[in-house]
């Protein structure tokens, strides 16, 4: 039954507990009559005068103690997943933060290479701007000043 989610001592256990007391309105059913029957010789206990409604509350009583049992440790296995879900959630947490903390390092890291990348290609325009115009200098020559012959 995967895609069912009864489970079938739930189920019956519910069943028994919540119809066994239904029995104690008919006044001639009695579960002795249903249950086989076991010869006890020794036990004194259980030869004392017990009525056919106390037996049934009895045995009523004890089917739900069990039921209650059974409920209790199903809650405690519960809880032990709630508690590990939340172990792994709050380690996940922890984990998120550290990687947060990484990344916003390594953006930090970038836009500080950034900023440097940058200065460097202000520098890199600017000297190169610098060594054109030491180029156009070099080939723009000063007029050459040609010496008449009668200055000699």
């Amino acid at each position: 039954m995967p895609g069912n989610e009864c489970d079938v001592t739930v189920v019956v256990g519910a069943l028994i507990v919540f119809v066994l007391p239904l029995t104690l309105l008919f006044p001639e059913f009695c579960l002795w009559d249903v249950v086989p029957k076991i010869q006890v010789i020794r036990f004194h206990i259980i030869s004392l005068d017990v009525t056919w409604p106390q037996f049934n509350a009895g045995i009523i009583g004890l089917l739900v103690c069990f039921y209650c049992l059974c409920l209790e440790i199903r809650k405690r296995k519960l809880d032990d997943m709630v508690e590990n879900v939340l172990t792994v959630s709050q380690g996940t947490e922890v984990t998120l933060a550290v990687e947060k903390g990484r990344q916003a390092a390594a953006i930090k890291t970038c836009v500080e290479l950034l900023d440097a990348s940058t200065d460097h290609y202000e520098h890199l325009v600017l000297l190169s701007n610098e060594l054109r115009q030491r180029e156009v200098m070099k080939n723009q020559h000063p007029p050459v000043i040609e010496l008449s012959t009668s200055e000699f």
